[in-house]
C-alpha cells in the first residue's frame, strides 16, 4: 500500500499530466514480446510491459462438442498470479481477482466479436478441439487486463493445430488421424480478436496504462475491447466509485485509437518474430 503522501503526489502528478514516470496521461508503456517459448504447447507467448511480466501457453485438446453448440469448438481461459509477484495475489483475493481475469479474456476472445470457433469442430455433433489459453502473471507492474488480452492474442496466433484425417479402420469405423508431420498444422485467424484497453480514473482524469501504484489511487476505472475495425466489443466497469455518463463517454472514445496503436504494434513485432523464427 501507498502512503497519503505517495497518492497525493501521484493524484496531483495526473491533474498536471504528468506522471510519476514522466508519461502524459494518454501515453502507454513500451512492451515486448517474444513467442514459440513453450515447445511442449501448440502456442505461447512472453509479455513485458514495464515491470509487468506474463507467460501465456495454449494447448489445442480434441473433445466431445457441447451439444448446445454441435458446430463449434471451445475456449478455456485460466489465469494465475503467482502470489510473489504482489502482496494482493495471496490469499482468497487472489482467487477472485483470478477469476475476475480469466472471465474478461473469455469474453473478448468467443464469439461473435472474436475467434470464429467453428473451425475448431472436427465432426459436427461429435468431436472439437477445445483451446485451453493458460496465463501466469510472473510479475506485475500494473495494468493486468490489458496486459494479459495482448500476451493472450499473441500465444494464439502463435498457436498450431495439428491436421487431421479422418480413415477407416479395418473393422469400417471412422477414426480420427492425427498428423504427425510438423508442416501438417492449421493457424488460428486472430485478425478479429480484439485487445483490451483500461483507462484508469484519478482525481477527476483518466489515464491508460496504471501502474500498480497508480492503481492504487484509483476512483474507478473502464476496461473496454477494442478490434481492427475500431468497434468496441466489451465494456466493464471496476472500482468501488462511479463515473459520470459525460465522462464514460469520453473514455470510451479515447480508447479506441489506444487500442488500434496496440494493435499495429502487435502486427509489427509478430511479423518480427517470425521472421527472426524460419521454422514459424
Amino acid at each position: 500500500h501507498i502512503s497519503p503522501s505517495e497518492r497525493y503526489f501521484l493524484e496531483q502528478g495526473v491533474v498536471v499530466g504528468v506522471r510519476a514516470d514522466g508519461r502524459g496521461r494518454m501515453g502507454y508503456r513500451p512492451f515486448s514480446l517474444e513467442t514459440g517459448l513453450m515447445p511442449v504447447a501448440n502456442g505461447s507467448a512472453r509479455l513485458r510491459i514495464g515491470t509487468t511480466d506474463i507467460l501465456v501457453g495454449v494447448k489445442a485438446e480434441l473433445a466431445e462438442v457441447d451439444p448446445e453448440r454441435p458446430n463449434q469448438g471451445k475456449i478455456v481461459c485460466s489465469v494465475e498470479c503467482c502470489p510473489s509477484a504482489s502482496p494482493e495475489f495471496e490469499g482468497r483475493g487472489a482467487e477472485y481477482l483470478n477469476a475476475e481475469l480469466a472471465q474478461a479474456l473469455e469474453r473478448i476472445l468467443s464469439p461473435p466479436t472474436s475467434l470464429d470457433l467453428t473451425h475448431l469442430c472436427v465432426t459436427p455433433g461429435e468431436k472439437c478441439w477445445i483451446i485451453y489459453v493458460d496465463a501466469l502473471v510472473l510479475d506485475s507492474g500494473g495494468n493486468l487486463f490489458d496486459a494479459l488480452s495482448i500476451a493472450s492474442r499473441a500465444a494464439l496466433h502463435d498457436t498450431r493445430i495439428p491436421k487431421i484425417k479422418m480413415v477407416t479402420n479395418e473393422k469400417g469405423q471412422v477414426e480420427i488421424d492425427l498428423s504427425d508431420d510438423p508442416d501438417q498444422f492449421l493457424r488460428l485467424d486472430v485478425g478479429p480478436v480484439p485487445v483490451l484497453v483500461t483507462l484508469t480514473h484519478i482525481g477527476g482524469f483518466h489515464v491508460v496504462d496504471a501502474t500498480m501504484a497508480e492503481e492504487q489511487c484509483m476512483h474507478a476505472r473502464v476496461t473496454v475491447g477494442v478490434n481492427k475495425a475500431g468497434a468496441l466489443c466489451a465494456i466493464n466497469k471496476g472500482g468501488v466509485g462511479g463515473i459520470a455518463a459525460g465522462t464514460i463517454d469520453q473514455m470510451l472514445k479515447a480508447c479506441v485509437p489506444i487500442g488500434l496503436d496496440i494493435l499495429s504494434k502487435m502486427d509489427t513485432l509478430l511479423l518480427k518474430e517470425e521472421q527472426t523464427q524460419p521454422d514459424k
